[in-house]
């Protein structure tokens, strides 16, 4: 599988403008980017932004995530021929050059791992350094501030990852910047029944995790439904042109969907 990453895809992830190379390290007229662990690190710890307290909500969601799939990775993560993660492949079709957002901390994830067409090659990023190196090319950064140039991508992908954002109008409307004119968005999007019944019990490890202030559960800042996430489309101009509802059981349903801009 491919694994380079070329310098000549990336932008500053905040201005936009072209990275200079200095040192070792890239630059933009505000920013630095450093590549210190064999991967590039385009999380921009400068801005003001990211110290917010909304942030701060979001890095604790990120910490329990970590424990999650530290505890209960098989459930959590796409570990193995995992069915539900190979039907999402199935209904993306993946074609030339394919961005995972959210990609996770696995070497490979399962519908990267049993990809079998060699002509896709898949860059993935993630907030978290993960598993090292990776099986496929990959940056360490944010959904909101993608660090790569307009018209870039043939697919971009949100593979269970887009109600993991604060605000997933941005992460739309960064991925409709950096995917090709003729190319497409795939979301997964894993719906639950608010009525569906809660485990008789929990592990220790998910009894000790805290809900920060403003979250509506442990792992997400909102959880949003097939509905919301149709009203986010025009705010990023884009349009559903394939779906598909695959019924998990009678509380769950597995969504996928193919947009356009």
């Amino acid at each position: 599988m491919d694994k380079i990453l070329n310098t000549d895809w990336l932008t500053c992830p905040v201005t936009k403008e072209k990275l200079t190379s200095e040192n070792g390290k890239l630059l933009s007229s505000k920013f630095e980017y450093t590549n210190t662990n064999g991967f590039w690190n385009f999380i921009p710890n400068k801005l003001e932004e990211l110290n917010s307290p909304l942030w701060k909500v979001w890095n604790q969601l990120q910490d329990n995530g970590v424990s999650s799939y530290k505890n209960s990775p098989t459930n959590n993560l796409g570990v193995g021929p995992r069915k539900d993660f190979l039907q999402f492949a199935e209904f993306c079709n993946f074609n030339g050059l394919v961005l995972d957002v959210g990609v996770g901390p696995q070497k490979a994830p399962s519908h990267i791992e049993y990809n079998q067409k060699a002509d896709v090659q898949f860059v993935g990023i993630d907030p978290l350094e993960g598993h090292q190196p990776r099986d496929f090319a990959f940056v360490q950064g944010l959904g909101e501030y993608l660090p790569f140039k307009n018209d870039l991508f043939n697919q971009v992908l949100f593979v269970t990852s887009l109600d993991h954002f604060i605000d997933p109008v941005i992460a739309l409307q960064e991925a409709a910047r950096v995917v090709m004119p003729d190319g497409d968005i795939c979301v997964w999007l894993g719906e639950k029944d608010k009525n569906a019944p809660k485990p008789a019990t929990s592990p220790d490890w998910y009894k000790a995790l805290q809900i920060p202030e403003g979250a509506e559960d442990p792992f997400h800042y909102r959880r949003f439904s097939v509905v919301d996430f149709k009203t986010f489309l025009p705010k990023a101009n884009l349009t559903i042109t394939e779906e598909k509802i695959i019924e998990v059981d009678q509380w769950r349903k597995n969504c996928f969907y193919r947009l356009k801009k």
